[in-house]
């Protein structure tokens, strides 16, 4: 065998050995390869990502979309270690000279790459002993599917690092920059570069945030270039021990705020959902909830609106998620040590909620608490089920529900069930209808959220609010307590969702007056219009009611109310009332109108049932008609004041159904007349006319009504029933009153008022001789031969004395007494007791006889007789005055001529006639004293005859009492208070002077009532004046500011003495 042989041999062994040693690295790629998913791509740019920050702590990275996709980092350039490993995808850690924290490797973590394409190049630096190598378009190529194949792959490019070390030469000073460019060849591949854009703006602010090795990211796609850099990171200082801090992340020069809760020891921070304006916003449910330094793709259900980052973390092996609870002996430790950190991140969120350190205006985004419990692993439901309970007990103290009254705790609130939730296009009407129950229900931006993160809790003690609720508290309400649309649209909203049956179930549909009632108790109405409704109202209330209000009839198979059941309500409504059988009053009741024991024996109709009863007998189609109905009906009306004009209502083509409202108006107007029977003998006297019309109205359909009732006038002004009257045959005034008095009998009770004959049959008439034929039979059942004794003696003789003359009415009414008026008149001149009256009469004179004879023929003679009487009476008072005035003059005389000297008498005279003459009596004083010729004083003198009046005086007297203030007296002689026996008009002096006052200072009292007149009359030219009139002087002043005789005389004398000079 020769050399070459040898070494052929040798070589062979020598490949299937290395490819026999390089098989395991391709079968574990080829398996990676088979695991890919959507996941695998969102966790390769992480993967990229987290092995650049690895080389660096000012880690700066390009992510280039444009044709394909490419990756740019700054870190440290490759060893040959470090590239060898990476072709043999192995977890070599390269830079390990480094004292920084490497968290990336290129094992299966970087596998994920391979989603953007199973060939890359990669160009960048190898870096060996301190040279420099370019690595130019260097290609991985992973393509190949079977492990051969793929291993001849991996040797290749193992060799071809040896190249380069052996025969590039090396550079000075190269730029430390390396890009992997992805050579997607499949049309999968390009999807998942595709998919690994998504987020991105949403994640690397988080992790910018987190991570302090990462300085910039910056994203080319499109044509546009996104640069985010993070360009601050400070802590918030405050007094509630919140370790809080505030990162500005710069995208394209535009700030983005983050804030964060840190706890060091445990290398934990939290970014919270809080922006710069301090509003709370929801984290994508597209974003992992759970970083170690980078999102675990995968956690995006974690249940919380927070990120959670920690590094000490126990990922799972896909990097989805951490170990939390299992049955696995294998990562029990990691377990507990993923749950002690997951208790203090609960604990520091509680933390800084309770704090309130940063006040945002919607904490509903906080509650967002729903740790996924229905897994098919129960080890991991039981955790998270033990989870929920202690977050959901802590949130319950936290006032963070925004309410219309403030914020208040979850307990103190209602939530939406799902079934309200879920009805969107009537959510607007379904928060307003629960407003009006609740105002402890979330405000209405926040309602939806709330109550699905509520939901999401599954704690029994929370309260939803459900369509149950809706309708039981609409049911309790009118509908004047809801906007109507918003009702109406609810309602449709529940027929859509086949909830029908709560409009049996409750009483939710309104009656045309807004009260809500059960689809069970509705009605339709039919041919009813506006006015028969407005009747109704009042006077079938009941049946009103019961019609369902015509914006919401949503096509239910709901019974007819028309115009036919209108009218039987009615009745059955007025029959139940017993209507006929009340009585109905004004508004402005005139009791003196009225017989009031009468009214009050009487129901009384309610007044809108009757006004409602009126206006629906007021219902014609003919609004002109003339007919004795609606006459009838208009009297009524104008009787209460109300309208009287005609309701027109159009009829019905079929004519069963149109109204006939007979029944009810024969009960409108018994009502009426049961009102009408109760008025007094003045109201009647008053009111013929209208009696009259109202009996011109009887028709057939009122005969019962009209024949029962008392509204026919009598004679006396008395109603009575038509039954109860008679007409008669023009009967002289005279005779009905003798009738009464004779026969004991008012017949005018019985006599229909003149002008009302029309309605009383011809055989009820009352004649003048019916009458007096039960007179006669009266004055002769008693002894008519005894005329003195006989108890209608004056009748008889007036009757005997009224049949001279050719209009001899006896001769034809009382034939039996005329037949015995001579033997009657004989007897009553033969009467002891007025015979010496006759025997004075036939004495007189032929000429005195005969006068006197006319006289009592005369009609007046009666008057004729009393005016003679008072005649004399007044002269004998005449006389009497005269004699009062003379015998008071000469007493005072007297008395005053005892008291002077001598000297005196002789210069004093006095007025004072003894005989009776015609003279002023209006103005001349009785009485007047005279001083040497000159009056001095002046008495007047009144009798009083009469105790009804006082004396009055002339305006003469008035003014003389006035212009002679000082030396004026007013004397009266109160003839009433006599009490003796004599003759009045012929009294002694001593019999006068006790019933005698002397009142000396009238003028005083008179004085202010006619001092303008006596000045108007000075100037009657230019002044108003009185020419006519009298002062009545009251006994009260007569009697307290009156004397006696001694005090005029005193009164006098002192005048006199004080004027003697």
């Amino acid at each position: 065998m020769d050399n070459n042989s040898r070494e052929k041999i040798l070589k062979k062994a020598k490949l299937e050995s290395e490819l026999s040693d390089l098989k395991q690295h391709a079968d574990k790629m080829i398996r990676g390869f088979e695991k890919f998913n959507n996941k695998s791509s969102n966790r390769a740019i992480w993967e990229l990502i987290q092995n650049a920050c690895d080389l660096t702590s000012e880690c700066e990275v390009i992510l280039d979309y444009t044709n394909g996709f490419s990756f740019t980092h700054n870190g440290k350039p490759f060893t040959p270690k470090s590239l060898i490993s990476l072709i043999k995808q192995v977890s070599g850690k390269y830079g390990e000279e480094s004292e920084n924290p490497q968290v990336g490797k290129y094992g299966t973590g970087f596998l994920t790459t391979h989603t953007f394409g199973r060939k890359f190049q990669i160009n960048s630096i190898l870096e060996a002993e301190d040279l420099y190598f370019e690595i130019k378009d260097f290609l991985i190529d992973r393509s190949p599917k079977e492990w051969e194949e793929l291993s001849k792959n991996i040797s290749n490019q193992q060799n071809e690092v040896y190249r380069i070390i052996e025969s590039q030469t090396p550079i000075s000073n190269p730029e430390t920059k390396t890009t992997f460019t992805f050579l997607p060849e499949t049309e999968q591949e390009r999807t998942y570069i595709l998919e690994s854009r998504k987020h991105l703006e949403d994640y690397i602010p988080i992790v910018l945030t987190i991570n302090d090795r990462l300085k910039k990211v910056t994203i080319i796609q499109n044509d546009n270039k996104t640069l985010f850099e993070r360009t601050s990171k400070e802590k918030i200082q405050n007094d509630k021990g919140i370790e809080l801090h505030k990162t500005i992340i710069s995208v394209n020069g535009n700030p983005r705020t983050l804030y964060s809760i840190v706890e060091n020891d445990s290398q934990i921070e939290v970014i919270l959902p809080i922006n710069e304006e301090l509003d709370l916003f929801e984290f994508s449910k597209e974003i992992a909830r759970l970083f170690l330094y980078y999102p675990l793709i995968g956690s995006e259900d974690f249940g919380l609106n927070f990120i959670i980052n920690c590094n000490k973390f126990s990922p799972t092996e896909p990097r989805d998620g951490i170990h939390l609870q299992s049955n696995k002996d294998q990562v029990k430790d990691q377990e507990e040590a993923n749950r002690k950190i997951i208790k203090k991140v609960s604990q520091l969120i509680f933390d800084f909620l309770k704090s309130n350190v940063l006040e945002v205006s919607n904490p509903h985004l906080y509650a967002k608490i729903n740790f996924k419990r229905d897994t098919e692993d129960s080890e991991l439901n039981k955790y998270f089920e033990i989870l929920q309970k202690e977050w959901i007990k802590e949130y319950k103290l936290l006032s963070i529900v925004e309410t219309t009254e403030g914020f208040k705790t979850i307990d103190e609130v209602r939530f939406f069930d799902e079934e309200l939730l879920s009805s969107v296009e009537a959510f607007d009407d379904i928060y307003t209808l629960a407003s009006k129950f609740y105002n402890n229900i979330p405000t209405k931006d926040n309602i939806i959220l709330w109550s699905k993160f509520a939901k999401e809790w599954n704690d029994e003690s929370i309260q939803f609010i459900g369509h149950k609720d809706l309708v039981d508290g609409i049911s309790k309400k009118h509908l004047s307590d809801f906007n109507k649309d918003c009702l109406i649209n609810y309602y449709k909203n529940l027929i859509k969702e086949n909830k029908k049956n709560y409009f049996s179930e409750y009483s939710l549909l309104p009656n045309l007056d807004g009260k809500f009632h059960s689809l069970s108790s509705l009605f339709k109405p039919q041919d009813l219009n506006e006015t028969l409704i407005k009747i109704g109202r009042c006077l079938i209330p009941d049946s009103i009611k019961c019609l369902i209000h015509e914006d919401f009839d949503f096509n239910y198979d709901l019974e007819k109310f028309n115009r036919r059941d209108f009218l039987i309500s009615v009745k059955t409504k007025l029959d139940e009332l017993e209507a006929s059988k009340r009585i109905y009053f004004p508004e402005n009741l005139n009791k003196e109108s009225y017989n009031i024991q009468s009214i009050e024996q009487l129901k009384e109709l309610n007044q809108n049932l009757f006004k409602s009863l009126l206006d629906y007998c007021k219902l014609n189609n003919n609004i002109n008609s003339k007919s004795k109905p609606t006459s009838l009906v208009k009297i009524i009306s104008k009787y209460y004041s109300f309208d009287g004009n005609l309701i027109e209502l159009s009829d019905l083509e079929n004519s069963n159904e149109n109204l006939d409202i007979r029944s009810a108006m024969r009960i409108l107007v018994q009502i009426f007349f049961n009102l009408l029977q109760c008025h007094n003998e003045d109201w009647v006297k008053n009111n013929i006319e209208l009696l009259l019309e109202i009996a011109k109205c009887n028709e057939d359909s009122f005969k019962d009504v009209y024949s029962n009732s008392k509204i026919y006038p009598n004679q006396l002004n008395q109603l009575k029933c038509i039954s109860e009257l008679k007409k008669e045959d023009n009967i002289n005034s005279e005779i009905k009153d003798l009738y009464k008095k004779v026969v004991g009998k008012e017949i005018r009770e019985e006599l229909i008022y003149n002008g009302f004959n029309e309605f009383i049959t011809e055989d009820r008439r009352v004649t003048t001789k019916q009458l007096t034929t039960e007179i006669e039979e009266i004055f002769f059942n008693n002894d008519i031969a005894n005329i003195n004794q006989h108890p209608f003696k004056n009748d008889i003789l007036d009757i005997i004395k009224s049949s001279k003359g050719s209009d001899d009415l006896s001769l034809e009414l009382f034939p039996r007494l005329d037949d015995r008026k001579a033997n009657i008149m004989l007897e009553v001149v033969t009467d002891e007791n007025t015979k010496d009256d006759i025997f004075s009469i036939v004495s007189l004179g032929e000429s005195d006889l005969k006068k006197l004879g006319k006289l009592i023929q005369e009609d007046n003679f009666s008057t004729l007789l009393d005016k003679a009487t008072n005649l004399l009476q007044q002269e004998n008072q005449t006389k009497a005055d005269f004699q009062h005035k003379y015998e008071i003059g000469t007493r005072i005389e007297n008395l005053i001529r005892e008291r002077l000297s001598s000297e005196l008498k002789n210069r004093v005279s006095f007025k004072n006639e003894k005989e009776l003459k015609t003279t002023d009596q209006q103005g001349g004083q009785d009485i007047v004293i005279y001083f040497d010729n000159d009056p001095i004083y002046y008495i007047e003198v009144k009798s009083r005859w009469d105790s009804k009046n006082s004396v009055s005086m002339s305006k003469l007297q008035l003014q003389r009492a006035v212009e002679e203030n000082e030396h004026y007296a007013l004397c009266v002689v109160d003839i009433t208070r006599y009490e003796g026996g004599n003759d009045r008009y012929k009294l002694t002096i001593e019999e006068i002077l006790p019933l005698t006052k002397f009142v000396t200072n009238i003028g005083d009292m008179i004085k202010p009532l006619i001092e303008v007149n006596l000045e108007a009359e000075n100037q009657q030219t230019e002044s108003i004046h009185l020419v006519d009139y009298r002062g009545i002087v009251p006994q009260e002043i007569i009697q307290s500011k009156g004397g006696n005789l001694n005090s005029i005389v005193n009164t006098i004398v002192g005048f006199i003495s004080n004027n003697k000079s």
